[in-house]
């Protein structure tokens, strides 16, 4: 089974919850109860619950969106896939915002309780500077490896809750919720948005959709598991703090999970708060410090930022250096040490950014109508507009001091897009979008090198097996990373094209226009007509060069197409036995492609891996009767590069790589395949 390129795909439904619930399950129960206290009482209740119910309707457009377009980046990638290239960024700029400041709210709430019950006198920042380093070198290796710890202190964490939760529900005094709301309704919006924090979670698990597997079943699950658990809890403990103690006595602590635990049991319940604080703090942290770093390698890979915050572990395939740099960031944004700020500041990035992602699944709906979705949002358009209103009208009610910080830390987002030149183009370009009626999408940033391939049969199938796949031969000369979208006729194919590739999937007919408008062709780099039509991939091609695509690759016999395409630019190839060799040769290795002028058959480079029936197996290459012009270039065996000698064995399942004029090409892979006539 082919993926894309980049991440390895090791996270099934229960690690993808424990992503949800280690980033959900931070302070909203272990920290903020006391804030909530002090500014609303026993009515933090019904803010939580309220809070809970309107953040399902994103939680239902997270899992629209996260299962149709399973790329790393979660919502920043949703909206780069819509909006104009200054907005895909901002939001992104905005969810990096909030999971930064949540990191660092989270390293504090680590290091005061630390602080508190170990090590009186200890200095915070080094506290979070250690912790940083150990789940920094954690996530390194890789978001399984990182939930490996995360999901054990998860467990520890949901256990005491729930464990606190129930036995402390006999001890609740009525009087102690009466008045349910002392200070009024008042601070009811404020406290709602300064809690939205603590139901960030689910969404954390779309950013690290290209590391889960089957994400078209699992992301839509892990979502709702997540939130539905979220709410459960949040309500019980919440219920239980307010009427186990006085609301102004719980005000009046910064732990306070762990104080209404110490008056609860006693002894061995401060000491039970004080493990679920510190696992789900640290649970916590480590989630978001992955996101963080996910969401700065999604802004490096769409052209944001600079390359090297894209690059990947070559080992563990993981973001190191946006790694580092957002754990640099966290240790520094520690340094503030409240946290009521942090978390406001940590809710406007996320309010803004969520908002506008709720936007996007409105909109990707009417431009992409045929894009496979596996899971299809309830009650649309109302849930994606009611989650956008019941995001953005919090962002006001945030603290002033937030909301400058915020608005800072977005002005600097925006001078760093500003200095990549591509940026400044795309801003020369909102004159003219807001001098339209409305605002269309006028480019945004396409992945390094975005693939159309229309027919997902057994040919276009074999092109994408080849794009996607690695190995050392393959890395050497590949310069891109490939996004791939379908489109096919057959309904059944486009699910197994689903499953198999985790790519967009557009269910259609290709040659009309009116389908190839939905991929919107200004943002693809490269289509491919692949079907088995000779007819068919013609009015494809051309359909596909006159709505702008600049490459544009047809497979065609037929020598009248084959001329009607060249003379309009379209590269054709008709080598039946290596048809997607010669597509990746074209794509992968342009400038050995014009060397060897592939499109006009003159010379090419392709590859073919030796079956078991070959004759040529146990032989040594200076034995096999190989055409005068043509080389065998390489040989990879068991994913290791040979250099080809005459004394090299061929053995089955060797991928020879030969150079030279197609016809002694041709003769050279028939007479490889067992076939000594062409």
């Amino acid at each position: 089974m082919s993926e894309q390129s980049g991440f390895k795909r090791n996270v099934g439904l229960f690690m993808a919850v424990m992503i949800g619930i280690g980033a959900m399950m931070g302070p909203g129960v272990f920290a903020l109860p006391s804030e909530v206290a002090a500014s609303i009482g026993p009515l933090g209740i019904v803010a939580y619950l309220v809070m809970g119910g309107l953040t399902l309707f994103t939680a239902l457009t997270y899992s629209e969106l996260g299962a149709a377009m399973p790329i790393a980046g979660g919502g920043y990638s949703f909206a780069n896939r819509m909006l104009p290239s200054p907005v895909a960024f901002l939001t992104g700029w905005f969810f990096w915002i909030g999971n930064t400041l949540a990191c660092a709210l989270y390293a504090v709430i680590f290091a005061l309780t630390i602080q508190a019950y170990f090590w009186p006198g200890a200095s915070v920042f080094l506290i979070v500077l250690a912790t940083t380093g150990v789940f920094t070198v954690t996530n390194v290796r890789g978001q399984a490896e990182a939930l490996k710890v995360i999901t054990v202190m998860n467990i520890v964490e949901l256990l005491v809750l729930i464990g606190v939760g129930v036995l402390g529900a006999f001890q609740v005094e009525p009087a102690n919720l009466d008045p349910l709301a002392p200070m009024g309704l008042g601070p009811l919006m404020p406290t709602m948005g300064l809690i939205y924090i603590s139901y960030v979670g689910f969404d954390l698990i779309t950013v690290a959709a290209e590391e889960i597997i089957e994400p078209a079943k699992t992301i839509p699950r892990a979502i709702l598991i997540t939130l539905g658990v979220g709410i459960a809890i949040y309500v019980l403990v919440l219920w239980v703090m307010m009427g186990v103690v006085p609301y102004d006595e719980l005000a009046q602590t910064s732990t306070p999970f762990i104080y209404v635990a110490d008056y609860l049991f006693g002894g061995w319940g401060r000491w039970a708060g004080i493990l679920a604080t510190i696992m789900a703090s640290l649970s916590a942290f480590s989630v978001t410090l992955g996101a963080s770093s996910r969401v700065l390698f999604a802004l490096g890979r769409d052209g944001h930022f600079p390359e090297i915050f894209s690059r990947l572990h070559s080992t563990y395939q993981t973001p190191h250096i946006s790694l580092f740099i957002c754990a640099g960031l966290v240790v520094l944004l520690s340094g503030l040490g409240v946290v009521r700020f942090l978390a406001s500041v940590s809710s406007f990035g996320y309010l803004v950014a969520i908002g506008i992602v709720n936007v996007t699944a409105i909109g990707l709906r009417r431009r992409m109508p045929n894009l496979r979705r596996p899971f299809k949002v309830a009650l649309y358009p109302l849930a994606p507009i009611l989650g956008a209103i019941s995001c953005w009208v919090f962002v006001p009610t945030l603290e002033p001091r937030s909301l400058m910080l915020g608005g800072g830390l977005t002005l600097i987002g925006c001078v760093l897009y500003l200095l990549q030149p591509d940026n400044r183009t795309e801003v020369l370009r909102i004159p003219a979008l807001l001098h339209s009626i409305k605002l269309r999408i006028q480019a945004y940033w396409r992945p390094h090198m975005n693939v159309l391939i229309v027919g997902g049969g057994n040919q276009g199938a074999n092109i994408a097996d080849r794009l996607l796949k690695q190995d050392e031969f393959r890395m050497v000369f590949r310069s891109s990373e490939y996004q791939i979208t379908f489109i096919e006729e057959d309904e059944d194919r486009c699910e197994e094209l689903g499953k198999r590739y985790n790519v967009p999937v557009f269910h259609g007919d290709g040659t009309k226009q009116e389908l190839l408008e939905q991929v919107e062709p200004h943002k693809m780099d490269v289509a491919i007509a692949a079907t088995s039509s000779d007819e068919r991939n013609a009015i494809m091609a051309l359909q596909a060069k006159r709505l702008g695509i600049e490459r544009v690759i047809a497979i065609a016999r037929d020598p009248d197409y084959v001329s009607l395409l060249e003379d309009n630019g379209i590269v054709c190839i008709s080598a039946p036995y290596a048809t997607a060799a010669m597509v990746e040769n074209h794509l992968d290795r342009p400038q050995v492609a014009d060397l060897f002028e592939i499109e006009s058959g003159v010379a090419s480079l392709i590859d073919m891996v030796v079956p078991e029936e070959s004759p040529v197996v146990g032989r040594h290459i200076r034995d096999i009767d190989i055409p005068e012009q043509c080389v065998v270039a390489a040989v990879l065996r068991e994913g290791q590069f040979v250099v080809p000698r005459g004394e090299t064995e061929i053995r089955v399942g060797d991928e020879i790589v030969f150079v030279g004029p197609q016809d002694d090409i041709q003769t050279a892979h028939h007479l490889f395949k067992g076939k000594e006539n062409g």
